[in-house]
This record gives structure tokens, C-alpha cells and sequence, in this order.
């Protein structure tokens, strides 16, 4: 599958994650934590089977595995911060139904450990700076703050601006607000590529003179 192609599915197979969490900024720094952590952990499992030659047992070792790690951040989470930890209930699972997707559909041992863990960390990371912007505009325009999660508590920053005189800002909050956010900055994103793509491809200005 090619590269952008990659991207568009790993960005819808993520609408679990970024359309049912509140939108707000510090909701998405604790899952995508999560996130980072459980590919790095389920790509170096996938290749620690391979190696054992133990692959009829992938499956159940690599469920029980995310699951541990799901559950043994929340309760982290509960203690560090409990009101995020209760806020976010099931949705603390979405990074693991994220993470799997991905290392189910791109799979592939051949270049190495090395090469597939770079590969899917430079993954994450779009999915990370793109989740993360997703989240800061809602937290922003929908809610009007900024929020950080802190110790026992929610930093909850207000800004000069209230969402509430404008109904097109308080509509970023809401599901379908969501939704519309991801179409507008998928759209964005494929016009930017399109024109990086046309200008990598024009000739310079030395081959028209040599032309």
C-alpha cells in the first residue's frame, strides 16, 4: 500500500480515538501516551514471537499483553489523576484498538526489527502531532481553554474568548463538530501534499536554461 494511502487508513482507523474522547487537549496527551507506548510494545512482541517461533500463539500473547498494559496505565492514571481516569472510562482501551489495527494491516518482518520499529514510531508520531492539533482546536475553539492534566486535578486555562457567542465554535465540541474538523484538516493535508508533490516535481529554473 502506498504512502498516503497508508496515512488515510491509519487516520480513519483512528476515528475511535479522536470522535468519542472529549475534546479536550489533556485528554489527548494521556491516551496518545498510551498509544506511543503500546506500538513500540506490540512491535517489538510481534518480532520477539517471530524469533521464538511461538506464532500459533501471537494472537492471545498479543491481546493479553495490550490488555495488561491498558489496564496497568489506567490504574497509574487513577492515582495521578483520578477525574481524567473517571472522564475518560473506556476510552483509556481506543489507543490498543488503534495500535493493533495498525500492526495487523502493515505487518511485515522482513527489513528487520529495526527498520519496523522505525517505521511505525514515525507512524505514531503523524498520528500523535495529528491527534494532538485535533484536540487543541477543539479544546480551544469549543471550549474556550486550555487544559493540561496535573497531579490529582485538570489544568483548566481559560482564554479572552468565549465559545459560547458563537455557535459554529461550541459545534467543534460536539461529535459531529469532530467529524467535520477531521474532514477539514484531511482536505487540507491532501492539498498540501498535492502541491508539495507538483512543486517536487516542476523543473528548476537551471533545466529550462539547459532545455
Amino acid at each position: 500500500m502506498a504512502g498516503n494511502k497508508k496515512i488515510y487508513f491509519y487516520i480513519a482507523s483512528n476515528l475511535a480515538l479522536l470522535i468519542p474522547v472529549p475534546g479536550r487537549f489533556a485528554y489527548a496527551l494521556v491516551l496518545l501516551v498510551l498509544f506511543n507506548v503500546q506500538m513500540i510494545s506490540v512491535t517489538l512482541l510481534f518480532h520477539a514471537i517471530h524469533r521464538l517461533r511461538i506464532g500459533n500463539l501471537q494472537n492471545s500473547i498479543l491481546a493479553l499483553t495490550i490488555i495488561a498494559l491498558g489496564i496497568f496505565y489506567k490504574q497509574i492514571l487513577t492515582i495521578f489523576c483520578p477525574i481524567i481516569a473517571f472522564t475518560l472510562g473506556f476510552c483509556i482501551f481506543l489507543p490498543t484498538l488503534a495500535s493493533v489495527i495498525i500492526e495487523f494491516f502493515f505487518l511485515s518482518y522482513e527489513h528487520g526489527l529495526k527498520s519496523h520499529l522505525i517505521n511505525n514510531m514515525k507512524t505514531a508520531l503523524f498520528m500523535t502531532i495529528f491527534a494532538l492539533f485535533f484536540f487543541l482546536i477543539r479544546d480551544i475553539f469549543g471550549y474556550g481553554t486550555f487544559t493540561l492534566p496535573a497531579w490529582k486535578k485538570l489544568l483548566v486555562f481559560h482564554l479572552p474568548y468565549n465559545p459560547n457567542t458563537t455557535g459554529a465554535s461550541v459545534f467543534l465540541a460536539t461529535v459531529p463538530g469532530g467529524l467535520c474538523l477531521v474532514s477539514i484538516l484531511l482536505m487540507a493535508y491532501i492539498f498540501i501534499m498535492n502541491k508539495l508533490r507538483i512543486f517536487s516535481h516542476a523543473p528548476s529554473a537551471g533545466e529550462e536554461e539547459n532545455t
